[in-house]
């Protein structure tokens, strides 16, 4: 298999198994059990629409290799262009998504920090690894191109993505070495504990939120719900949230329903208006005018478009 084509499956079988009827808590193995390391490749809009919002238990650098792409990290967005590098700390909630019509193509490393903290009792794990596991933040998290820490890391995860395209067994001590020199890179990043404790705080509460609507898009949802769950006011609520993930709490819940319904469309025979009041829409116009603003055309479009698409795939 060509490595174009493997990069392509890959990058379609992560997406497939990370769906909005999975939990927004990615659990998928990434690599092996014996060696959890993983590169994927993945294109938007040309592969896949975008990752929502969903946080897992790896480390998760993104490269990107072409374009430009907004990635949300922790309340922050962040336009990444070409050579620039983001550093996704296992738990941090994040998503990538297009930036307006431009196209962006990127690398995914994701590793478990138990790939380097074998003995958790070492002195390297105590002092450097510990810290991610018990759910450390950065100074920063997005590296531009040129800067001084993205001349560094620019190499060792270039080499990175090159080495899994080879075979582990021949490569995987070179795999641990660089990811070993990346963490002493950026040591000096992390946060400390005083630090770290109130964007802790603002991570297990969003967490919260995106469990609930997981659990409740199909029903009605308002923000005075939500709001009740955090011990907030309404207004309060709605200002965080925003801070938090860039968007406004209806956009979240209706975006979350138009990713569940434009699955459910590829694999289901349901109408679009059954459909649409199985995923929380009242209203079947505001689905639809929704829906074509989201996904750039009709409902019915939509489905006839991607399962010939799909079909195309299978075909090759």
């Amino acid at each position: 298999m060509k490595a174009e084509q493997k990069k392509d499956r890959d990058i379609h079988q992560r997406k497939s198994e990370f769906s909005r009827r999975s939990s927004l808590h990615e659990t998928t193995s990434h690599g092996k059990k014996t060696f959890p390391f993983a590169v994927y490749h993945g294109r938007i809009p040309e592969w896949l629409d975008g990752f929502p919002l969903h946080w897992h238990e790896e480390f998760e650098i993104i490269f990107v290799s072409y374009g430009t792409g907004i990635v949300t990290m922790q309340g922050s967005r962040f336009l990444c262009c070409e050579g620039d590098i983001v550093l996704i700390p296992p738990g941090a909630v994040h998503s990538i998504l297009q930036n307006g019509d431009d196209c962006i193509a990127y690398y995914n490393i994701l590793f478990s920090i138990s790939l380097l903290e074998e003995n958790p009792d070492s002195f390297c794990s105590r002092r450097f690894f510990s810290a991610f596991l018990d759910g450390a933040h950065l100074k920063s998290y997005h590296y531009k191109k040129g800067s001084s820490l993205n001349d560094v890391l620019f190499p060792l995860v270039k080499e990175l993505c090159g080495l899994w395209e080879k075979d582990l067994s021949e490569s995987a001590l070179l795999v641990k070495a660089r990811l070993f020199e990346i963490m002493h890179l950026i040591k000096d990043e992390v946060l400390s504990a005083d630090e770290s404790a109130s964007s802790k705080n603002r991570a297990k509460r969003l967490k919260k939120i995106l469990s609930y609507v997981e659990e409740h898009f199909s029903s009605r949802i308002t923000v005075e719900d939500a709001a009740s769950l955090c011990a907030l006011s309404p207004s309060r609520f709605m200002r965080i949230f925003r801070e938090e993930t860039g968007m406004s709490f209806v956009q979240y819940v209706n975006d979350y329903r138009l990713e569940s319904a434009g699955e459910q469309l590829l694999s289901s025979s349901g109408t679009v208006t059954d459909i649409a009041f199985e995923n929380g829409f009242e209203n079947i116009s505001y689905f639809i005018h929704l829906f074509q603003r989201k996904f750039g055309c009709p409902p019915s479009e939509y489905r006839k478009r991607n399962k010939l698409r799909r079909n195309d795939s299978i075909s090759r």
